[in-house]
């Protein structure tokens, strides 16, 4: 199914309609390049740090020094690099990722959609997917699905980011439009590899899937409740390097998953509360 793109905020009427039908937008150049670079650069500290664990346990024998961002970690962790997780969360909880959040014109698209101050949740993946891994392969699901008991009427909208471009072949999202009108749907822990949450297939409707092919730069935003997954990385030698990160509606309930301080509340943009400091924001990390 295809869909026009959509652009940068501020947001359109036509788009605010969008967003109401069909609980998605493709925003076009909503991150400057400077704070993608800046979350480029944490990954490949991070990536420096697994390389060098490997090195010092004699898994490899090539840290691979001079291969760029896009290729090293694959080439020289490989086979290793499933040890490391399907998220690096707790890795790179660090002031380029709080950067991230306040990306404008992205927060300013996101006061739109909330209709409130922009507030920062706690939860945001990182993670590498590499050519022919299935470990990353995630499945139709909500992001609700993981956030406990929570209201049908909590809206976390999520922006998902490639660090690399990305289409069908090396690991972009699909959506299915409307599918957020669906309220909190059941979930259950898939049988394979990555042991995500997944939705009964009956639920997708496939007139509906929505493919989104992105550059860097770009945004994926949507609904806590629209279905959506990632496909599997096919061709290239490249990763598929992405991170996506959400927001709260000022006033709805997160779900359980949330700070260890039930009274932090993570203000990004607002008119009336003080903004949050990034060291109190790393406090809670």
């Amino acid at each position: 199914m295809q869909r026009n793109e959509t652009h940068s905020s501020p947001l359109t009427p036509e788009q605010l309609v969008q967003w109401e039908n069909d609980g998605y937008l493709l925003l076009k150049n909503v991150v400057p390049e400077s704070i993608i670079n800046g979350v480029r650069d944490r990954f490949a500290i991070v990536v420096d740090g697994i390389i060098n664990e490997l090195k010092e346990a004699d898994t490899i024998d090539d840290i691979g020094t001079d291969l760029p961002f896009e290729t090293r970690f694959l080439k020289v962790a490989g086979e290793h690099a499933n040890r490391f997780g399907r998220s690096w969360r707790g890795q790179i909880a660090t002031s380029e990722i709080f950067d991230l959040h306040y990306a404008e014109p992205l927060i300013d698209a996101i006061g739109q959609l909330t209709g409130t101050d922009v507030i920062g949740h706690p939860v945001f993946n990182a993670r590498p997917k590499l050519p022919g891994q299935q470990l990353t392969v995630v499945p139709w699901h909500q992001d609700s699905g993981y956030f406990g008991t929570i209201s049908e009427k909590s809206l976390i909208p999520t922006a998902w980011i490639p660090l690399v471009p990305v289409d069908e072949t090396n690991g972009c999202l699909q959506v299915v439009a409307g599918s957020h009108k669906l309220g909190v749907v059941s979930h259950h822990t898939e049988n394979r590899e990555g042991k995500f949450l997944e939705v009964m297939d009956e639920l997708i409707e496939e007139s509906q899937i929505v493919t989104c092919p992105m550059e860097i730069g770009d945004a994926l935003v949507f609904n806590n409740l629209t279905l959506h997954r990632s496909l599997p990385h096919t061709t290239s030698n490249i990763i598929r390097w992405a991170i996506d990160i959400r927001y709260l509606r000022d006033g709805d309930h997160p779900g359980s998953i949330y700070w260890k301080d039930p009274d932090f509340k993570w203000v990004i943009k607002s008119q009336s509360q003080p903004l949050t400091s990034l060291s109190d924001w790393l406090e809670m990390w």
